[in-house]
């Protein structure tokens, strides 16, 4: 392997990282793990692995700038290597073959992430090899984190590490990781969509109080139809308007890209009183702006009764909360009750704080780099509706950016192959992001922290 060493780029080492099956729950990461560990030993980083279950590892490696700017901290990469499952779906091509046909990467993982990790080490083997040469000596540290776990609860991955491990962040502040960067199409502009944060998730229990009594006999107002009165509201009726400082910003952005009337539609959403009204009147197009502008409930499970002939005098129902970054539990329970009453028992659950605040040092860099790849797209700022392990690296301190290049076709998908049968990424998507990836590492990192 050594003499082969620096020969592996994106797509072959995507390719071997989806050959192991990393389902969550079902096959433990470890083999996938130990194999990216023996590549980097190999090419001469410092490697640990850190587990709270030794069959699902989590690997941290470290290349040692030979002249440090202590003004500049380290660069951080990371994500996962679990997979969500393949049962139940059906596939034209082996998931876990790693097949190359039409050029295409067909298998669980080609974009959540392995593809993305292909990515990444492509572009620090290159580093790795540059600095040995003599070509290139960076004034800072880089680490390489894949972890496990993300898929489900995270109690093996970055969140036992932040929880558990915190000294290993220490000195990091910022961090490259999943969803952003891909190209898509939306209105007829090219965009390319920077992660700069995401909301956060909670599960609350609503509870219905009411009297009880016997079944034979007519009731109203019981509990059973006040929870059902409730949930018909938080299923059909949004929650009030919120807009998040980091929302703002992404609008704000996306409004200049676009430009004209529909750039000033955009803008437009961020008046409140008109919010709603213009998310109606555009459509389908709406759907990337409405979670973003609201906290956003969906009723998962209800409970309740002991007897088919008696009235229950309390039932229950749990959700699935997201809250828009910034914004706090208080706040979010405000708004619920805003739409179904405050006689109502609101119990927290769990709750997976988000971030405080945004810092968007890197941003520009990073819009810089895409833009000079690809002259003819538009980055903008983003903020993803669902959750990943940036919402652990917050509680570190470490500012996590979604910048995971990728130039893709215009009828592609990334959002609907996610997590979907016949998963697939262009070869091309995994060239281009390992050469921009490269690049910010190598000519746009340090100049955010050079004066």
């Amino acid at each position: 392997m050594k003499q082969d060493i620096f020969n592996y780029d994106a797509v072959s080492l995507a390719q071997k990282l989806i050959r192991f099956d990393t389902t969550n729950g079902v096959n433990p990461e470890k083999d996938c793990i130990m194999f990216i560990k023996n590549i980097l030993d190999e090419a001469g980083m410092e490697t640990w692995l850190i587990s709270h279950d030794e069959a699902r590892p989590n690997l941290f490696a470290k290349l040692k700038a030979k002249n440090p700017d202590p003004n500049i901290p380290p660069f951080v990469m990371y994500g996962h290597i679990d997979v969500v499952p393949t049962e139940d779906q059906v596939w034209d091509k082996d998931p876990f073959a790693g097949i190359i046909e039409d050029g295409y990467l067909w298998g669980r993982g080609a974009i959540d992430m392995k593809g993305e990790h292909g990515m990444m080490l492509e572009a620090l083997l290159k580093i790795i090899e540059e600095t040995k040469e003599g070509k290139i000596d960076l004034p800072f540290d880089i680490y390489y984190i894949a972890v496990s776990d993300e898929e489900g609860t995270s109690d093996y991955g970055m969140k036992y590490l932040v929880e558990n491990h915190h000294e290993q962040f220490e000195g990091m502040k910022y961090a490259i990781g999943e969803i952003g960067g891909f190209s898509l199409k939306i209105m007829g502009k090219k965009l390319y969509p920077i992660q700069i944060g995401e909301k956060q998730v909670a599960e609350i229990k609503i509870t219905a109080k009411g009297e009880g009594g016997h079944a034979s006999m007519k009731h109203s107002g019981t509990a059973m139809e006040r929870l059902a009165e409730a949930i018909a509201k938080l299923s059909k009726e949004r929650l009030p308007v919120r807009i998040a400082p980091s929302v703002r910003y992404m609008m704000e952005e996306m409004s200049r890209s676009f430009g004209g009337v529909i750039g000033f539609g955009i803008k437009l959403l961020l008046k409140p009183s008109l919010t709603d009204k213009l998310l109606a009147l555009l459509g389908t197009a709406g759907n990337l702006f409405d979670p973003l502008l609201h906290n956003s409930l969906n009723v998962t499970v209800v409970g309740g009764g002991s007897a088919v002939n008696v009235i229950p005098s309390n039932v229950w129902c749990k959700c699935d909360l997201r809250m828009v970054p910034e914004c706090t539990m208080d706040e979010a329970i405000t708004d619920i009750k805003s739409l179904i009453g405050s006689d109502f028992e609101i119990e927290i659950l769990n709750y997976d704080e988000g971030m405080a605040g945004v810092d968007l040092k890197l941003y520009e860099s990073m819009a810089a780099a895409i833009k000079k790849a690809d002259p003819n797209g538009y980055p903008v700022p983003f903020v993803l509706q669902a959750v990943t392990d940036a919402r652990f690296l917050a509680r570190a301190g470490v500012q996590s950016y979604g910048f995971t290049p990728m130039d893709l076709p215009d009828d592609y998908d990334f959002t609907d192959l996610s997590h979907n049968a016949n998963e697939r990424v262009p070869v091309s998507a995994l060239k281009f992001g390992a050469k921009v990836i490269y690049e910010y590492i190598n000519d746009g990192y340090a100049n955010n922290f050079i004066k």
